[in-house]
């Protein structure tokens, strides 16, 4: 079962793709959308299709910034009871906490996290093992436009990371981001000033905040109740491989439960550990390979491969050919327009 978001996911992509003269309900149709999810904000959609559906247009609009240039024109009504809640936080740090909580009701897929530095703070914006390009620079562009909702137009990030190669133009993500991201990083990111996370929101109201986060409560607890553990470990994979920290007992101290427990609840869902860790090896082995010409040592690196010898000979055992031998592979395929997504590449 894939991860779920919002179909607001897709707000503004129907005039965008009519002005690059591409057909988005012919491409909802290709990747197995309902039509619906084009004009309807609030249809239970998969991220990783919704994805796909970006990559298509870009590609066939020849648009290489559709996602950036439709993230330009977001608000934070956009995010529904997320933004609502955001907006009214007292301070920019509650009002982050915040929007990392609630996130999942946005796109299951993805999760933010807040760490500070001295004088400074990274917003991690981490993402599915399947994301490429273009939903990375959307949703990476949906936080900073949430920032500047609640700090001003002016506002301005100090740093942008994305994880994918630098594009041959970056005006449209220094429009949007206001600054040039840096490219070919180990984590997508926003890296602010510390001191803006205590600056106060004057759009805030303590009594509607309280009552939307109760509401707000009540879906995150029935989550907890039905929604597939496996996901969630599988969130929890993605962050913590490229730290050299993806062991079960860190997973399962996340998640709030002891070893046995998660491999128990795990086997009712037809899941193990392992097998979580190691699809989501290979959906990130892809995504690396083919959008980024990082270094092998650094995607053995990013998949939490204690050294390279070690990833050499997984990915030999994976694919039946070297790493080296698959990116160009795959690079001269989608030169040709025949590339596979990355996400097909997992087995069933």
């Amino acid at each position: 079962m894939s991860q779920l978001g919002r179909s607001a996911g897709l707000t503004g992509f129907l005039d965008l793709a009519r002005k690059a003269g591409v057909d988005a309900y012919a491409l909802a149709a290709a990747v197995g959308l309902p039509p619906e999810a084009l004009t309807d904000p609030d249809v239970q959609i998969s991220g990783e299709l919704m994805g796909r559906m970006y990559e298509m247009a870009a590609e066939r609009s020849g648009v290489d910034d559709f996602a950036l240039q439709i993230a330009e024109t977001r608000r934070i009504s956009n995010l529904g009871a997320v933004g609502l809640v955001i907006r009214e936080q007292p301070t920019v740090r509650k009002a982050i906490a915040a929007y990392a909580r609630y996130q999942w009701l946005q796109n299951d897929a993805y999760s933010l996290s807040l760490e500070e530095f001295g004088d400074q703070a990274i917003l991690r914006v981490q993402g599915p093992a399947w994301q490429q390009r273009q939903e990375q620079e959307l949703s990476v562009a949906t936080v900073v436009r949430t920032l500047k909702a609640v700090l001003g137009e002016a506002w301005k990030p100090l740093e942008v990371r994305l994880t994918h190669g630098a594009p041959a133009r970056t005006d449209t993500h220094r429009r949007v981001f206001g600054v040039t991201p840096l490219f070919n990083q180990d984590c997508p990111a926003v890296v602010v000033a510390r001191e803006d996370l205590d600056a106060a929101i004057p759009t805030a109201d303590p009594d509607m905040a309280r009552q939307v986060t109760a509401y707000l409560e009540q879906m995150t607890e029935g989550r907890r109740r039905r929604g597939p553990l496996r996901h969630r470990v599988g969130v929890l994979v993605v962050a913590l491989l490229p730290e050299g920290l993806c062991t079960v007992e860190r997973v399962a101290q996340r998640l709030g439960m002891d070893r046995r427990t998660l491999h128990r609840r795990l086997a009712a869902e037809g899941a193990t550990f392992s097998s979580i860790v190691d699809a989501t090896r290979l959906d990130m082995a892809a995504t690396l390979l083919t959008t980024s010409d990082r270094p092998l040592q650094s995607v053995a690196d990013l998949l939490g491969f204690s050294s390279l010898s070690a990833f050499a000979h997984w990915f030999r055992r994976k694919h039946g050919q070297s790493a080296s031998a698959y990116r160009a592979a795959q690079t001269g395929a989608s030169q040709t327009g025949t590339a596979p997504a990355a996400a097909a590449l997992v087995p069933a």
